[in-house]
């Protein structure tokens, strides 16, 4: 990044989250002053050259404050919830969307950065999926992301702030706890009832994206002129059926595995639906929360981990997601872990030794 700029202070939301941690230390280490902000000051990495500045962004008067002296604003704070209700989605992931823009316009703000999600894009749609593939939400999740996405879009005339939303493909990385997080969950949990794991293959293919090449990624487009007002995919590009991931963190754990060919895609498609409606949603998602409790107290793991079974996300195990990022890569990004295998198993290993998740001889 320019010289120029190293003097200039970034405001960062969702600063203790997986991406938006990685963004106050990335944004650090290129000598900017970080404005690092969350609900409380719990998990947030405290600025060398800058401020925490926790409050809750549904609050007026806290954007205020917040944004005082903020030149660049990246955008990461969600309600990940999928769960929750669906006015208090909208009022986090688009209603302070709109208020935290038009805040930091008032300010002086030079460029607002928006994460959002490339689950906004229509289900069935071939891939590989570039930015102006059909979008249709999957659920009062996907609908808050797209309320906000369509907002900072309207924001063409001169006058309006710049704006750059990037569609993450789903990520993983440090610190997480939703997606990715439940996938490591699976095999810990499987092994409580069978010492060797079947060992899948197959099913839809998609791609994944570390948390921070994510931030990498954030960051990187506040310098670039050609990402002004428009919208860019993030993706690592390394397309993997859903299947081969699954085998893959069970290999990264050390399990012992036994081969059972590839996943039936009407099966997929069958449990993706039926786990859909609300009676089998429930009975799934409190037994695999009670299986993951045995796991804990087994393994003397830290409570961190809540595996969810996301009704939006569970369109992943009969629908392709590969998401091309070309547009992003021709501008000069490119990602750190372009390789699954090698950020998933960096990733494990940190959740282990956080004791987040077992280790295994």
């Amino acid at each position: 990044m320019p010289s120029s700029r190293r003097k200039e202070t970034i405001l960062v939301t969702g600063a203790a989250g997986t991406v938006g941690n990685y963004v106050v230390g990335l944004a650090e280490a290129a000598g900017f002053r970080v404005l690092a902000s969350d609900r409380t000051s719990a998990g947030v990495r405290v600025p060398t050259r800058g401020e925490v500045r926790p409050g809750d962004l549904r609050s007026r008067e806290v954007l205020r404050d917040l944004v005082k002296g903020a030149d660049f604003v990246i955008h990461t704070a969600a309600q990940m919830e999928a769960q929750a209700e669906a006015a208090d989605l909208a009022r986090v992931n688009t209603d302070v969307v709109v208020q935290l823009y038009e805040a930091a316009q008032e300010a002086g703000a030079q460029r607002f950065v928006h994460m959002s999600t490339a689950m906004l894009y229509q289900q069935g749609t071939p891939g590989p999926l570039v930015e102006d593939a059909p979008v249709a939400p999957r659920g009062p999740f996907g609908l808050s992301k797209h309320g906000a996405e369509a907002f900072l879009r309207g924001r063409t005339e001169p006058s309006s702030m710049p704006w750059t939303i990037l569609r993450a493909a789903p990520i993983y990385g440090r610190r997480g706890r939703h997606f990715a997080a439940s996938l490591l969950a699976i095999g810990p949990m499987l092994k409580l009832v069978t010492p060797i794991l079947p060992r899948p293959a197959g099913g839809p293919d998609g791609t994944m994206v570390h948390a921070e090449d994510v931030a990498r990624a954030l960051l990187f487009v506040l310098d670039t002129e050609e990402a002004e007002r428009v919208v860019l995919n993030v993706s690592d590009g390394d397309v993997m059926p859903l299947g081969d991931r699954i085998t893959e963190t069970f290999q990264a754990y050390g399990l012992k595995t036994f081969p059972t060919g590839k996943l039936p895609h009407v099966l997929l498609e069958g449990a993706g639906k039926l786990f859909q409606a609300p009676g089998a949603y429930h009975g799934a998602d409190v037994t695999a929360l009670a299986a993951w409790r045995m796991v804990v107290l087994r393994h003397g793991l830290k409570p961190a981990l809540r595996p969810r079974m996301d009704k939006e996300a569970l369109t992943l195990l009969f629908d392709e997601l590969v998401v091309d990022s070309s547009r992003l890569r021709r501008l000069g990004w490119a990602p750190r872990f372009a390789s699954f295998v090698e950020g998933w198993r960096e990733v494990l290993r940190w959740y282990q030794a956080e004791g987040w998740v077992p280790r295994y001889a």
